[in-house]
């Protein structure tokens, strides 16, 4: 098999009118994700979101869309500190398993 190697792919921010607040989505509902290359190197069983300390379940992963499921209740942040107006909101992250 050829060697053959992918650019790390693009994340639009979640909160696309205005990337400087934060996101916000209804209970019970999916986040979407969308970006550009998101599935060049990597699978949907290979893929992980977090939502601070909480997964977020890849359900759908195709080259332009990420889809998961959030924690039923708002996780704790991951790393503790604080960005300007963010208090102690948890980030978004997504990476590979391991």
């Amino acid at each position: 098999m050829p060697f053959s190697y992918e650019v790390n792919p693009i994340l639009k921010p979640l909160n696309s009118e205005d990337p400087a607040k934060p996101y916000r989505h209804k209970p019970g509902s999916v986040i979407s994700v969308e970006g550009e290359n998101l599935d060049l190197a990597i699978s949907k069983d290979e893929v992980m979101a977090m939502i601070g300390e909480g997964i977020c379940v890849v359900k759908t992963l195709t080259r332009n869309h990420l889809y998961c499921e959030p924690p039923s209740e708002q996780p704790a942040p991951r790393h503790r500190t604080k960005r300007e107006g963010t208090d102690l909101l948890p980030e978004f992250t997504v990476g590979t398993q391991q």
